[in-house]
């Protein structure tokens, strides 16, 4: 059992419920279910966000992070200096969401670049021992990336509904 399977299931059990229901709240037959617990598949990303409705802590079963940990983690109200929220506080509400924006794209770009690399590096790399290793993490950076889109997506789409 992988560690995101093993935390999927603390999670079901956290809620009282069986295989079959939470699958069925996820979309999917038990014995899907039963492959996410023990680790021979991993969810996708529409399985995670429909679960998550439901109350599963999702960033714990993709990270192994508890929601009392989180707080550790900068959030981006954490990581903008003192500077830019004064500055931001001058701004009226549709200025403040350009400049979030085009940080947010900034730190996309970013992203973007450190995945090339991360390619780049496993396209390079000739086959070692740690392969498995690697490509566990990798794995869990597709989970967090699929779940990560289908989150944005949700809220992009949710914010221009209540904007119309």
């Amino acid at each position: 059992m992988n560690g995101i399977g093993k935390r999927l299931r603390q999670e079901r059990k956290r809620l009282k419920l069986t295989q079959s229901a939470l699958g069925a709240i996820g979309g999917v037959e038990a014995n899907a279910q039963g492959h996410y617990e023990s680790g021979q598949r991993l969810p996708r990303a529409d399985y995670l966000f429909k679960i998550a409705a439901a109350g599963v802590d999702i960033n714990r079963v993709v990270t192994g992070v508890d929601a009392s940990a989180r707080a550790e983690i900068p959030t981006f109200s954490t990581v903008v200096t003192n500077q830019d929220r004064e500055s931001a506080a001058d701004l009226d509400s549709s200025e403040s969401m350009v400049k979030i924006i085009s940080q947010l794209r900034q730190s996309l770009w970013i992203t973007a670049n450190a995945l090339c690399e991360v390619t780049r590096l496993v396209d390079s790399e000739a086959p070692r021992s740690s392969a498995d290793h690697v490509e566990d993490h990798l794995k869990v950076l597709q989970g967090d990336a699929d779940m990560f889109a289908a989150l944005a997506l949700a809220k992009v789409q949710k914010a221009a509904h209540e904007t119309h």
